[in-house]
C-alpha cells in the first residue's frame, strides 16, 4: 500500500467468475458446480477467491457445508444475471444487425425426439443455411437446461410430462412444439391384443406384465411408472435402459412391455405390436427453449421456425 493510504487496485469483475458465483448459488456446493461447469472442484474454489478478492467481500458462507451464499453473494448473483443477459442480447443484437444466418449453433434434444424431428431439422438447416455451423448433443431435459443457462448450448428441444413438471423461468422463451401421446409397446401375439385388431389397449391389462422402463430421473420413465400406479399397479420393471432401439429389441424378444413416445418408436427396428391406449391417454409435450434474450438472433428464428414446421408436419 502506497504512503497516501489509497487502497489497492483491485481487478475487475470478470463475466467467466460471474458465472461460477451464480452456479454455486444454484447447485449449492462446490462439487456440483464443478460438474455443471466441466472444472476442477480446485478451480472453481480459484475463482471464488479471486472474485472475493476483486469484489472486497466475502461472497460465500464457509462455516455452512453447502457452500451458501452470504447477503454480498446473493446480491451479486442479482448482478450477475443481469449482466450474461445484457451480454447474450447484446450479441443477439449484433447478429440481427448482421442478419446473416451462420456461425456455430449447439442444439441440445431429449433422444426420442431426434431421429423423427430433429435430424430432418438439422438435414434442412445445412441446406437452406450451409454458413450456420450446427452441432447436436442428446441430453434430458434438465441437463439441457443446464446448458442453456450456462450458455454452452443455443436452443433446447425438450419434453414435458404432466408427472415430470420442468423448471422453465421467465428469462426462458418457450415455443409449444407438439403434444402426442404415449404408446403401448407390446410382443407379437400378446394376450391384450386378442380380439382387438387395431384397437386400443387397457393399461390395466398389463399390470401382470414384466416392464422394459426407463430410469425414474429421466422423465419418460417417471410418467411410466406415474401412469402405471394412476392405473392402479406398481410395473415390475425387469429392464430399466433409456435407450429407445433397445426398448423395441427387448420388447422383441419377450421380455416385457413398455410405453413409448409416438416418435420414440422407430418402425423396422423389431417385430413389435404397438396401440394406442384406452383413455385416459398419456401424452408428453415437445418444446423448444432458447433464452429470451437471444431471440432476435436470425439463427434462433431460423432454428425455430424450422423445428416449428417439422413438427407441425409431424402431426398430420
Amino acid at each position: 500500500m502506497s504512503d497516501n493510504g489509497a487502497r489497492p487496485a483491485r481487478d475487475p469483475l470478470t463475466v467467466d467468475r460471474l458465472r461460477t458465483l451464480r452456479e454455486v448459488a444454484r447447485h449449492g456446493t462446490i462439487a456440483a458446480t464443478a460438474r455443471a461447469l466441466g472444472l476442477t472442484p480446485s478451480a472453481v474454489s480459484q475463482q471464488l477467491s479471486a472474485l472475493e478478492r476483486e469484489t472486497g467481500v466475502a461472497l460465500i458462507d464457509r462455516a455452512d457445508r453447502r457452500t451458501a451464499l452470504t447477503a454480498a453473494g446473493h446480491a451479486l448473483v442479482g448482478h450477475a444475471d443481469r449482466v450474461l443477459d445484457a451480454l447474450a442480447a447484446a450479441a443477439a443484437e449484433l447478429d440481427r444487425v448482421r442478419g446473416a444466418v451462420g456461425g456455430p449453433f449447439r442444439i441440445a434434444t431429449v433422444p426420442s425426439a431426434a431421429p423423427a424431428l430433429v435430424s430432418p431439422v438439422v438435414a434442412e438447416l445445412r441446406t437452406a443455411h450451409p454458413d450456420l455451423d450446427l452441432t447436436v448433443i442428446d441430453e434430458e431435459p434438465h441437463r439441457s437446461l443446464e446448458h442453456l443457462d450456462r450458455g454452452t448450448i443455443d436452443l433446447a428441444v425438450v419434453d414435458r410430462y404432466a408427472a415430470a413438471p420442468l423448471p422453465l423461468g421467465d428469462e426462458l422463451d418457450v415455443r409449444p412444439l407438439l403434444v402426442e401421446p404415449l404408446l403401448a409397446v407390446l410382443p407379437v401375439g400378446h394376450p391384450a391384443l386378442a380380439g382387438n385388431g387395431a384397437g386400443t389397449v387397457d393399461l390395466s391389462a398389463l399390470a401382470g406384465d414384466d416392464w422394459i422402463v426407463a430410469p425414474d430421473e429421466v422423465s419418460c420413465g417417471a410418467a411410466v411408472r406415474s401412469a402405471c400406479r394412476a392405473a392402479g399397479f406398481e410395473p415390475r420393471v425387469r429392464w430399466q435402459t433409456d435407450d429407445l432401439i433397445l426398448h423395441l429389441e427387448h420388447v422383441a424378444a419377450g421380455h416385457g412391455v413398455a410405453l413409448l413416445p409416438r416418435l420414440g418408436v422407430r418402425t423396422g427396428v423389431a417385430a413389435v405390436e404397438v396401440r394406442p391406449l384406452a383413455p385416459p391417454a398419456v401424452t408428453r409435450e415437445l418444446l423448444a427453449v432458447t433464452r429470451s434474450a437471444a431471440v432476435a438472433r436470425p439463427a434462433v428464428a431460423a432454428v425455430l421456425a424450422a423445428l416449428t414446421g417439422a413438427a407441425t408436419n409431424s402431426g398430420e
